[in-house]
């Protein structure tokens, strides 16, 4: 006997695989950072929300990814969170002439 969750799953790659546009979910996760910030365009968007009205796993890993998200943004203090966006110049600079990009020679014990 066949499961709902089985049927369902079969009746969303029979789709994929006949229907042009529909997404796979190999593609919907590379969408899904997009997704969740709703940065996808009127057409794009249509086809995303479509394959979450479909897919089941794919409802379950968004929902997985905004608190993975979440919980990430929330370990990170105002002032932290700050500090990550301004990288001082000379700690490039130094990082990039120890592995010898750019023409740089680092002091290290292989230069």
């Amino acid at each position: 006997m066949i499961t709902r969750h089985r049927l369902r799953w079969r009746i969303q790659h029979w789709l994929e695989a006949r229907l042009p546009g529909l997404l796979t979910c190999a593609q919907f996760q590379e969408m899904v950072d997009a997704y969740v910030d709703d940065e996808l365009g009127p057409v794009v968007r249509a086809t995303v929300d479509f394959h979450m009205k479909t897919c089941p796993i794919c409802q379950r890993y968004v929902i997985a990814y905004g608190k993975v998200r979440d919980f990430a943004a929330d370990t990170l203090s105002a002032e932290e969170a700050e500090a990550l966006d301004v990288v001082p110049e000379g700690l490039v600079t130094a990082i990039l002439a120890a592995r010898g990009v750019g023409g740089a020679r680092g002091g290290g014990p292989n230069s």
